[in-house]
């Protein structure tokens, strides 16, 4: 069902169905010049340009048809998915099969950087293997530690680049999406989004505590006291949506000699976004090793 946000002042109100809408028109609530919000993709468009909303009644109940025709393809291709679809929803990280929160570890003395993550049962639920000695960063993801499956892949789009882009995709190469990291915002307070494989913003990592960084450095540069920072200070990352609500939080736990997060979930998220979720958090985890 096609739902938009109603927006007045800035401030975001509903979703509302078409239906309910028509009849916010007929009382004068909306006009053609209102804007709405498509609670899925986000995006803002004047009333006007929708057409179900303003043509006359043979012109809606087409549209509607229209859109169970629409509905009903996208049911049958549901029971016979794409592949590589199929391997994104089927995955071990799917929403319904973890339970939070997740815990990720990795050793800070290491030849190559290999990071953790278990559910709160103790079950790994992914294992990240980063290459040594590689110009671009490559970053492969296995279901376990054993690296018998390899369920996803993260690559640089360029060999340097202080903004970079890290491409995430499945094992059979299909295009997931990325993790942008934000260069200039992050010399002061680490700001990432996760975009999906068109380019599109879906979350925004950013740091609960900027001030954390800076503690962190100065103690770091004192001999002997260095070794305590990353038991006294803890970086905290906050995952939200284009809206500004929570979707998850990353909090590093005290440790001394590896470093150690928690990954809680707020809300529930659909399958193929936590998995973008989950990739952009252990790559951020890689730029962001040295802190905390």
């Amino acid at each position: 069902m096609q739902l938009y946000f109603l927006k007045v002042a800035g401030q975001l109100n509903g979703p509302f169905t078409l239906a309910q809408l028509r009849t916010m028109i007929t009382n004068g609530v909306v006009n053609r010049q209102s804007i709405l919000v498509d609670e899925y993709t986000k995006r803002e468009v004047e009333a006007g340009d929708i057409v179900a909303l303003f043509d006359d009644a043979v012109d809606v109940m087409k549209h509607e048809a229209e859109a169970e025709v629409v509905a009903a393809m996208m049911d049958a291709q549901a029971a016979h998915p794409d592949p590589a679809y199929d391997a994104l929803r089927n995955a071990d990280m799917p929403a319904s099969s973890m339970a939070y929160p997740l815990a990720i570890n990795f050793k800070l003395i290491s030849w190559t950087q290999d990071i953790r993550m278990n559910d709160a049962t103790g079950r790994s639920v992914g294992f990240v293997h980063q290459k040594a000695l590689k110009l671009r960063e490559q970053i492969e993801v296995f279901a376990d530690e054993s690296r018998g499956r390899l369920m996803y892949t993260i690559q640089a789009d360029n060999i340097l680049d202080f903004s970079g882009r890290y491409r995430f995709r499945g094992a059979m190469g299909s295009d997931l999406g990325c993790i942008r990291r934000h260069g200039l915002v992050s010399l002061w307070k680490a700001h990432y989004t996760i975009e999906d494989a068109s380019g599109r913003e879906l979350f925004t990592i950013r740091e609960s505590n900027p001030w954390t960084k800076v503690f962190d450095s100065l103690l770091s540069e004192v001999p002997i006291l260095g070794m305590f920072s990353g038991y006294l200070f803890h970086p905290a990352y906050d995952v939200v949506d284009a809206f500004g609500n929570p979707v998850m939080q990353l909090a590093k736990q005290p440790s001394f000699f590896e470093r150690s997060y928690s990954v809680y979930a707020h809300k529930q998220s659909a399958p193929e976004d936590e998995v973008r979720i989950l990739l952009g958090l252990m790559m951020m985890i890689l730029l962001e090793r040295s802190r905390g």
